[in-house]
């Protein structure tokens, strides 16, 4: 009474492809020659697109412990003490993404089935496991569930649907179920033809599972950047109120193409956790320098027993936001060094993003006595790596003080935000020349007297000289006169 030769299942290019293996009824004789499913068909078309898939199988020919034989020599679940022990040894050609897979079981009908239904889901890690008594070892995920059955149960073959999902390393999802059946022979002859006394039925209350929760998390940093390194601290609650969860264990996660863990281990051990009581468990990491900003998950993997030995599985997350650091850089207002009042000028200024993401609203302002601008200069957002310029025109008008015209001094406010939000501010100065508009026609118009009394000294002495001269020459004609008369 075994399963019939193990099922496959396959994932690629975002595709589940599944089907049922099912173990034979005991009822019905069976044989070990492989069964054809459509999937195998349809894979058989499908074998050069899919040849990378994931494929997972029973393990029919090894005996694990639990089991009295190989599933292929007829293995059935060992029904004792009130309980029914069933064990899904299973193998994966392909890697699955952490090594884990999600198993689950289907009771059936909770009217009819034998069975106490409870929380039987939990992750199977894959684990290397001696079998056929100890010697050999098998690479396996191995599904070991304890059930346990009613008080009540009516004999008969019930079938118990094994559900596993997983996803490969490529993100595929893969899915997979298998059938075993569970033979009931001490409880109630369905056949039997003495009448019996009618007990009122007893109304089983359901039995519900610890659960245990991420309460909170906090992080060394407030603001977490790449390179940083920082301890996460996360705080683990038992919600039940009345049992005690054993034998905990804690396995965390991250991308590792943007986290690097350093702590000594990626699990932590919690002997019990008493009802309602809490509980830290801490772990170290590095952002590496190239991860981009974003909000990324700390996802916990948590294994547990309640005080009856049932064993649990539950999963949360802890999440953690990394900022990227802005880095802009803004070159030189380009604006004339000097201008004149009433002219109409333009400003305009660059900037470029170093940093290793996108930049929001990049704008600037300027503000200085005698120039008034028409507005803000807007560049907007920016890619990381990128440059822009942005340009406004400005109208020029003399200073407000006593002093019309001259020097001015201006500054050019820069403001942008980052991804988050969070804004930034940038300032730097300028200095210009008011000029009067008069100014250049005066400089034409004025000649240049520099030198003009020495043309009026050399004017003044040429008259004087001259009229030396006319005296001089007239005192000897008179004086030649006089002469001329006495004689």
């Amino acid at each position: 009474m075994g399963l019939s030769p193990a099922g496959s299942v396959f994932a690629a290019s975002n595709q589940t492809l599944s089907y049922t293996a099912v173990q034979a009824d005991p009822a019905q004789p069976t044989t070990q020659e492989p069964a054809t499913t459509q999937a195998d068909i349809n894979t058989k078309d499908d074998k050069d697109t899919q040849s990378e898939a994931v494929t997972l199988n029973i393990d029919n020919e090894n005996q694990y412990d639990g089991m009295e034989k190989p599933y292929a020599q007829g293995y059935v679940p060992t029904n004792a003490n009130g309980s029914v022990r069933i064990v899904f040894p299973i193998l994966s050609e392909g890697e699955l993404r952490g090594n884990t897979l999600r198993a689950a079981l289907d009771l059936g009908d909770a009217q009819t089935a034998p069975f106490v239904f409870k929380n039987y889901e939990k992750d199977i890690r894959l684990q290397t496991v001696k079998v056929n008594a100890n010697t050999k070892e098998v690479s396996a995920y191995v599904a070991d569930f304890t059930v346990e059955l009613k008080g009540k149960r009516t004999n008969g073959s019930y079938p118990v649907i094994l559900k596993v999902t997983a996803k490969d390393t490529k993100g595929n999802a893969v899915e997979q179920e298998f059938t075993t059946y569970v033979t009931i022979s001490d409880g109630i002859d369905p056949d039997a033809t003495t009448e019996e006394v009618t007990e009122p039925a007893t109304e089983e209350l359901p039995t519900f599972a610890p659960k245990v929760m991420v309460k909170s998390y906090k992080y060394s940093k407030s603001e977490i950047q790449p390179g940083d390194e920082i301890k996460a601290d996360i705080v683990l609650l038992n919600t039940s109120k009345e049992n005690t969860v054993k034998n905990m264990t804690i396995a965390v996660t991250a991308d590792t193409e943007s986290f690097t863990l350093l702590s000594q281990s990626d699990s932590v051990y919690i002997e019990k956790l008493a009802p309602q009581e809490e509980k830290t468990i801490t772990f170290s990491y590095r952002i590496n320098a190239k991860t981009a900003a974003g909000q990324y998950d700390l996802e916990l993997a948590m294994d547990y027993a309640d005080g009856e030995g049932n064993t649990y599985s539950t999963s949360g997350k802890a999440k953690i936001t990394v900022q990227q650091s802005s880095e802009m850089q803004f070159d030189d207002l380009s604006f004339p060094s000097e201008v004149v009042v009433a002219d109409v000028v333009e400003a305009k200024v660059q900037a470029m993003n170093l940093g290793r993401s996108k930049i929001y609203n990049v704008r600037a302002e300027i503000a200085a006595d005698g120039l008034k601008p028409q507005g803000t200069i807007f560049i907007g957002d920016m890619e990381a790596g990128t440059a822009a310029t942005g340009s406004t025109q400005i109208s020029v008008s003399s200073l407000s003080g006593s002093k019309l015209y001259g020097n001015t001094e201006g500054t050019v406010t820069y403001y942008y935000e980052d991804e988050s939000g969070k804004e930034y501010t940038e300032e730097v100065t300028f200095t210009t020349t008011i000029k009067s508009p008069f100014s250049d026609q005066k400089e034409e118009t004025t000649p240049d007297n520099t030198n003009q009394w020495w043309v009026i000294m050399a004017v003044i002495l040429g008259c004087i000289a001259v009229a030396a001269g006319v005296i001089i020459v007239r005192k000897i004609h008179l004086k030649k006169q006089n002469e001329a008369d006495t004689e």
